[in-house]
Formats: structure tokens, sequence, C-alpha cells
């Protein structure tokens, strides 16, 4: 599928080109929101686990210490480069790639006959490469537009967990998530839609903006040794849900490629 998106973007770069008019190279940057709702499940698991062992040990008179919450994970950065031929003055086709990431952590000690470490880190990073076309429906010095696109988003998920309980708490504990260092990898299919606001500072040269909303859910991801993605111990996968909105910033280049410097 990986290899599939990416002869399709080579075949639409190679075969437009030959069309007159103008090619526009842009780069843009900003935050997104992501959606990873079941992820942020799993750490809502892992507060309350963390919330219940500093209330026991708050009041426990041989084992001092607390952990911070995991925080979240609802947003993150976001960056973009693409190319786009304008094969009339108002709509233009081209491909993009894209990089999203997220990420959380907590650590803390319990200090006891023995120091018991809590240390979780999570991470997510999407690549996306993406086939789309824009349409201009205002030019008035500043120019408006819609735009989408359908493609392909390749995630990792990072994990790094130390989740040590005291001795001294008295009961036996369920739940508590599994030691070690292991990374989750899966693609899935999906699809963009936004508007574009530009303003061209020279003929060739342009500052804008945009805001677009992504759809795509990885079903499952897994490790080097087959095993599904089961953050919490539930026995039941988690999706990664990549659905957000994304605002960049962008700076666009334009590059005539007209006979005689001119479009048809």
């Amino acid at each position: 599928m990986k290899g599939l998106a990416i002869l399709m973007i080579a075949t639409l770069l190679t075969s437009v080109v030959a069309f007159a008019g103008s090619m526009e190279m842009a780069f843009g940057g900003g935050p997104t929101a992501i959606s990873l709702a079941s992820i942020n499940a799993s750490i809502g698991v892992f507060n309350t686990l963390i919330a219940h062992l500093n209330e026991t040990f708050a009041v426990h008179p041989d084992v001092s210490g607390a952990i911070d919450p995991i925080a979240p994970m609802t947003s993150g950065l976001s960056f973009r480069a693409e190319e786009r031929f304008w094969l009339l003055d108002w709509f233009g086709l081209g491909a993009a790639i894209e990089y999203y990431s997220s990420s959380t952590e907590t650590i803390g000690f319990y200090e006891g006959s023995e120091i018991s470490t809590i240390d979780v880190a999570l991470g997510v990073t999407a690549v996306g490469a993406l086939l789309g076309a824009r349409a201009s429906f205002l030019d008035a010095g500043l120019r408006l537009a819609a735009e989408g696109g359908f493609g392909y988003y390749y995630v990792l998920l990072d994990r790094s967990t130390i989740f040590e309980i005291p001795i001294e708490y008295p009961d036996a504990i369920s739940g508590v998530p599994p030691d070690g260092d292991e990374r989750f990898t899966g693609s899935s299919l999906g699809f963009e839609v936004g508007l574009n606001l530009s303003y061209p500072m020279t003929q060739w040269l342009s500052i804008g903006s945009t805001v677009t909303y992504r759809s795509a859910t990885v079903n499952s991801v897994a490790n080097s040794a087959g095993d599904e993605l089961d953050l919490d111990g539930d026995g039941t996968t988690e999706p990664i849900d990549l659905d957000g909105i994304t605002v960049r910033l962008v700076l666009s280049l334009n590059i005539d490629l007209s006979p005689n410097g001119e479009k048809e």
C-alpha cells in the first residue's frame, strides 16, 4: 500500500508538469489537534492507578512521594511540504508530504524501604503522503481557496514504561502496565479537507495560512514480534485515531512553467 501511494504521487508529478501553467512549492507548519481517543482512554486508566497509589502512600507512615498524572495527547506539531501545478488560474493538482507528532510523559518516585520508580513516556508520530486539489473561489488581493486530498498515513507509537509498586502496598494490585520499551507501527488511508488564505508578496512569493480537518484511523498497530498494542492490558487492542484540525503558517514559491512566461 505504501509503495502504491508513492507511485501515485510520482506519476502525478511527472505527468502534470507537461501542462502549461505555474508550479507552486509550499512549506508550512503549526499546531495540530489529534484525537487519539483510545490512547487517551488508556492514559486515563494509568492516571486512575497513579491517583490511587498517591492517595495510599500520602497517609502511609513508611512511604513518601507522589507521581504527577500523565497528560493526555490531544495536540502536537505538524509540518507539511507540497508541490502543486496550477492547470488553470483557479484550479491546481498536487501532492504533499506531512509529518505529525504528539507525546506525553511522567516520572516520579516513591521512597520506602526501596526506591520505586514510575516512568511512563508515550509518543505518536505519523507521516502522510497525499494527492489533492485546490480551487480558488475568491481573489481580491487576498486569495481564498478550498482544498482536499486523499492518501496514505504511516504511524509509529513509542512506549517506554517503568511501573514499580512499593513493596509496602498492602494488597495485590491489578492493571499494572508491563515494563519495557516498544515501538508499534501501522498504516491506513485517510483524507483531508480545508481552507487556504494566501497573500502574494511578490509575483513568485506568497505567505498564508491553512486550516484543515484530517480523518484517518489506523485500526491496529503491532510491534516487531507481531503483538498488537494493548496499553492498558484489558485484552482489547487500541486503534490510532488521527482525526483532528491543523492550523499552519505557509510560505509558497511560485514558478512559471508556461511558454514565454505566460499562461495559456
